[in-house]
């Protein structure tokens, strides 16, 4: 039987992905940070929690329900904030404070919801949980074995959307160069609206299996969001693989790192586990500003003189 800590840590790496991989997806086709994507894992948790609690949905068909639904929010969101402003002439620093001003407005809305709930029906709603409707598989329950194996499945199948379909290829030429990509008939708009309806997706799967793993707060988005960008630059913030990566390492850190360190240092270190994504951030900022995948792959200049230098045979002294 896993220990409780790594069940914890694979639990926690598949959420920081799938929010991970949509953040970076949509900075990679948007070019701006969208901090209103966690608003769509909220969307997701309270989607499945109102389909099991009101309706008496079982909560994993309520999975796919809660992650189509947050997909259409996306497309939502694309369509009468981002498209607009954009037509506009809303630059990327101007579409970052809309997506920081909409996710307040987001959660002040849900917040509203919760409170209609609670006038309504006979239910606690300052954290949306759905722990105990969960079943049991391999003796663990449910969603610690779900989870893992939908975000397995999803990426591999991101990968193949991405490389081997039309439509996949399509989205890539946008992310690219949107004018050359719409000059050789890709039709820009529809690859924006899917990518939109794909990252809100992913989120909202995200925040439908985190809901029954353990409550959520809408107040806790802020800390979620920060792991979030953590994550992504770690991994490279316009390289989906790159936030896989991230996501990973984070988690680790995160969830193993701890009780390492405090078994070496001391109990009174675990009051400083928060700083990890910012630390994670800043170094990665100072140092390998492109990420890991950047550092790998785009710019391998760094890594080819290091291993030059290592293999370079040693003069022998006259």
């Amino acid at each position: 039987m896993p220990s409780i800590t790594l069940i914890n840590t694979f639990m926690y790496a598949s959420i920081l992905i799938l929010l991970s991989v949509g953040f970076s997806f949509t900075h990679m086709m948007e070019k701006f940070p969208n901090f209103a994507h966690i608003s769509y894992a909220s969307f997701g948790s309270v989607f499945s929690w109102s389909l099991v609690r009101i309706w008496g949905v079982h909560p994993y068909l309520a999975l796919p329900i809660a992650t189509f639904l947050s997909g259409f929010i996306g497309i939502a969101i694309f369509m009468f904030v981002v498209r607009p402003m954009r037509n506009a002439g809303a630059g990327d620093i101007h579409m970052t404070f809309a997506m920081f001003a909409l996710s307040y407005a987001i959660e002040t809305i849900l917040l509203i919801y919760s409170f209609w709930i609670m006038l309504n029906f006979p239910f606690r709603t300052y954290g949306y949980y759905l722990r105990r409707f969960d079943i049991t598989l391999f003796g663990l329950r449910g969603i610690s074995v779900v989870a893992p194996m939908l975000c397995i499945a999803l990426v591999v199948l991101l990968r193949l959307f991405l490389t081997r379909n039309r439509l996949g290829i399509a989205i890539r030429a946008t992310a690219e160069d949107p004018r050359l990509a719409s000059s050789l008939g890709v039709n820009v708009s529809q690859a924006h609206l899917l990518t939109w309806f794909m990252t809100g997706a992913l989120a909202g799967l995200a925040g439908a299996a985190l809901c029954l793993w353990q409550s959520i707060t809408l107040e806790g988005a802020d800390e979620l969001l920060m792991n979030v960008l953590a994550s992504s630059i770690l991994g490279g913030l316009d390289n989906i693989y790159g936030a896989i990566i991230g996501g990973a390492i984070l988690a680790f850190t995160q969830r193993m790192m701890p009780t390492i360190i405090m078994d070496t240092f001391g109990v009174w270190t675990a009051g400083y586990i928060t700083l990890t994504p910012i630390i994670f951030i800043v170094s990665v900022q100072l140092l390998m500003p492109e990420g890991i995948v950047g550092l790998l792959t785009a710019n391998p200049g760094p890594l080819e003189k290091l291993r030059k230098r290592l293999s370079r045979p040693r003069s022998n002294p006259a």
